[in-house]
């Protein structure tokens, strides 16, 4: 993908998926009818093209949704299951707390390599007991989520898990500290 494609794609999916919730809360003020915002992928694609001339209200909404993916940490990895190359886009890892629960928190979005379409999107988690990511939550194609776990949630079931390769790359980016980019 070229840099201008990649760039696009990454807002658009990250405002369809893990930053719809505050794209909502920027166009509030807005008062949007309901009818605009209830497609996701629609929404996120008349966000990412809205002109700061014509629409600057959207465009400065869009903006501050999309103010995660400048701190975005990047690495690629080859899913080896699929032997297929993906550019993985971090906007938040970070410890977090939820009551007496403290653990790692990360957003993750992948894209394979030579598509120009999304592969996923995740929110993640990883307790002190765990041995992996947990996938607490993850979206399907229509920007939908399809499981929703709050953060360290420990409900009975099978726990979904990344695959190793993209384990290893947020213990790497953990690894690096705070402010690593690459």
């Amino acid at each position: 993908m070229d840099t201008m494609t990649s760039t696009r794609a990454q807002q658009y999916w990250y405002l369809a998926t893990l930053g719809r919730e505050a794209l909502l809360r920027e166009l509030a003020p807005l008062e949007f009818p309901a009818s605009a915002t209830h497609d996701p992928l629609s929404l996120a694609g008349r966000c990412v093209v809205a002109d700061p001339i014509g629409c600057p209200d959207v465009h400065e909404a869009a903006e501050r949704a999309l103010s995660p993916l400048l701190t975005a940490k990047m690495f690629t990895a080859t899913d080896e299951d699929t032997t297929v190359g993906h550019t993985g886009v971090v906007p938040v890892l970070a410890g977090r707390q939820a009551g007496d629960v403290t653990g790692w928190y990360a957003e993750l979005l992948l894209f394979e390599h030579g598509a120009l379409l999304n592969k996923a999107a995740y929110r993640l988690s990883r307790m002190p007991a765990d041995r992996t990511w947990v996938i607490d939550s993850d979206f399907r194609p229509n920007g939908h989520p399809g499981t929703l776990r709050p953060f360290g949630s420990r409900r009975p079931g099978s726990k979904r898990t990344l695959p190793p390769p993209f384990v290893a790359e947020l213990d790497r980016l953990i690894a690096q500290g705070p402010g690593s980019a690459t």
